[in-house]
């Protein structure tokens, strides 16, 4: 694991994995004051995908650390997202410039049975959920401990809405 030494005990912790023609990172943590991404800015460029899947908690001082990131990442790579979390969708649709020009390939959402009432969050692959790229409407599940049907537990335009304008929408 690496992480630029803050003076405050880090809150964000990232693994790089090279891959024949790609590089991932995988976060875990929060992204908040006591984290300085530079030294990661540096490492990447080509093509990157950053695997947030982990990442639990943003506030503010994170939300600038990471735009950051993204804006000088847009010259040196292409990046993509990939398992993004709620508390990652919630910054992308109210941040314009929150995954700067980035593609997002998967996304955890929240769904609630109608039979046990069971709350998972579940992941969603656009090119496979979305192949059609109808964003009007979410994928369906089965929930994992009584097989009943699983509802989507948010608004669909709303959560979706840093799809509208980006290239998987055209």
């Amino acid at each position: 694991m690496q992480h630029d030494p803050p003076s405050a005990p880090p809150t964000l912790f990232w693994r790089i994995k090279e891959q024949p023609g790609f590089t991932v990172v995988e976060f875990s943590g929060e992204l908040n004051e006591t984290v300085n991404l530079a030294s990661l800015r540096r490492r990447l460029k080509g093509r990157v995908v950053l695997h947030l899947g982990g990442v639990r908690r943003i506030n503010s001082s994170g939300v600038r650390e990471w735009v950051n990131l993204m804006r000088d990442l847009s010259t040196a790579a292409k990046v993509t997202l990939s398992h993004c979390r709620p508390v990652i969708i919630t910054q992308l649709n109210m941040i314009s410039n929150f995954g700067g020009k980035a593609r997002v390939s998967s996304f955890f959402a929240p769904y609630e049975c109608s039979r046990c009432d069971r709350e998972e969050e579940r992941l969603v692959a656009i090119d496979t959920h979305f192949a059609s790229k109808d964003f009007t409407r979410m994928p369906q599940f089965q929930c994992s401990a009584c097989d009943g049907t699983m509802r989507f537990d948010e608004v669909v335009d709303r959560y979706l809405g840093f799809l509208w304008g980006s290239s998987e929408s055209e």
